[in-house]
C-alpha cells in the first residue's frame, strides 16, 4: 500500500500526485488551502517519501493501481486528481484505467507524451547511474531545475527544501520510477477523450514543460472542457511556488463538480 494521508475535509475528494524525484511534502503549503472546501489526499509515490519500493516491474500502470488501492481503502468512489509533472502521467494513466474514479484532471506541468523532460532512454539512463552509485545523487539538480527564476531569487528556501527531500530519497525506489517514467504509454488519446473538467497549469518560467505545451494539449482537448491557466513568476513546480495561485485555481473547478 502506498504511503498516503487523508487530510480531511468538507466537500469533493482531491487526490494529490507529487513530482519525481520529490514525495507528498511538495504539497505541504498547498493542503491548509483546500482543507475548508474539499477532502484533500496526499500519496507519496512508489518508492519515494514513505512509499516502499514495489516487488513488481516499474511500469506507470502499477502506479495508476497503486493511487486506486488507496482510494478503495478510503471508500472514495471518485475524487479531483491533481499531478504535477510526473504525477500527470500517473494521473492520466488512472484516467485511462479507471475514468469512471476521476472526477476531474488537474494537469500541472506534465505532458501526454514520451517527450523531454522525461525522454524515456535519458530516465532509463539516470536509473542505471543511481543503482550503480546507490546514491540519488544523479537527480540532485531537479531541485534547481524544478524552481523557476522568481523562486530561486526570493525563495532560496524552497530549493533548500527540495534538496533535502531528494537528499534523503531512497535510490532504490529512485531507480523503479525512473524506469516505470522510461516505460510510460503515451496518453494523448486519454486526453482527447476524457469527458469531464480538465485543467491545465502551466508555469510561464517553465523551461521543461513551457506553456506552449499546455496550449497544444488544450488544443488537444478540442470542445470537451478545458481550462489553461499559467501562472506567472513559477516554474516546473506551480503548486509548490505558488499554492495560493493554484487553490484559487481549484476553487474554479468546484461549481464544475456538481
Amino acid at each position: 500500500m502506498l504511503h498516503h494521508v487523508d487530510h480531511g475535509g468538507g466537500g469533493p475528494a482531491i487526490v494529490l500526485l507529487h513530482a519525481f524525484p520529490l514525495d507528498s511534502t511538495m504539497f505541504d503549503d498547498l493542503v491548509p488551502l483546500l482543507h475548508d472546501t474539499m477532502r484533500v489526499v496526499t500519496i507519496d509515490l512508489p518508492g519515494l517519501g514513505r512509499s516502499s519500493v514495489p516487488a513488481v516491474e516499474p511500469t506507470m500502470d502499477a502506479v495508476a493501481a497503486g493511487v486506486l488501492d488507496v482510494l478503495d481503502v478510503l471508500a472514495i468512489g471518485d475524487s479531483v486528481v491533481l499531478g504535477v509533472s510526473t504525477g500527470g502521467y500517473a494521473a492520466l494513466r488512472l484516467a485511462d484505467l479507471a475514468p469512471e474514479r476521476v472526477s476531474a484532471l488537474v494537469l500541472g506541468s506534465t505532458t501526454p507524451h514520451r517527450i523531454e523532460p522525461d525522454v524515456p532512454d535519458e530516465r532509463r539512463a539516470v536509473a542505471d547511474e543511481v543503482e550503480r552509485t546507490g546514491s540519488t545523487a544523479p537527480v540532485a539538480d531537479s531541485a534547481d531545475a524544478g524552481l523557476g527564476a522568481t523562486a530561486h531569487r526570493e525563495r532560496p528556501d524552497l530549493v533548500d527544501r527540495l534538496r533535502r527531500t531528494i537528499d534523503a530519497a531512497d535510490p532504490a525506489g529512485v531507480a523503479w520510477m525512473a524506469r516505470a517514467i522510461a516505460g510510460r504509454a503515451d496518453t494523448a488519446h486519454v486526453l482527447h477523450s476524457f469527458p469531464r473538467p480538465v485543467v491545465l497549469l502551466f508555469g510561464s518560467e517553465d523551461g521543461a514543460t513551457p506553456p506552449a505545451r499546455g496550449q497544444e494539449m488544450a488544443d488537444l482537448r478540442g470542445e470537451l472542457p478545458t481550462s489553461l491557466y499559467v501562472l506567472a513568476t513559477t516554474g516546473h513546480l506551480t503548486a509548490l511556488e505558488a499554492p495560493e495561485e493554484v487553490a484559487a485555481v481549484l476553487s474554479e473547478l468546484l461549481p464544475e463538480l456538481g
